[in-house]
């Protein structure tokens, strides 16, 4: 198994899919597993095109889909 490090870097998106069903190969991002394997769908999160947005992808975040450090 790969060991994941560190977030992944967003910037100037207006809106994020953010996967709910925690089935997703590109989590935090929606890739549409909900259908198969049974969820209500993404959630969909207003971003500021303006900032840059550090997304958690060790699911330990308390603020998820965004990374607080809890990685370390």
């Amino acid at each position: 198994m790969t060991e994941i490090s560190g977030p992944t870097k967003l910037t100037g998106a207006k809106q994020l899919a953010y996967c709910t069903c925690m089935q997703s190969a590109h989590w935090p991002h929606c890739d549409a597993t909900h259908h198969t394997v049974g969820g209500n769908g993404p959630k969909i999160i207003e971003l500021d095109e303006d900032k840059t947005y550090m997304l958690c992808r060790c699911f330990k975040s308390h603020n998820k889909p965004f990374c607080d450090g809890s990685h370390i």
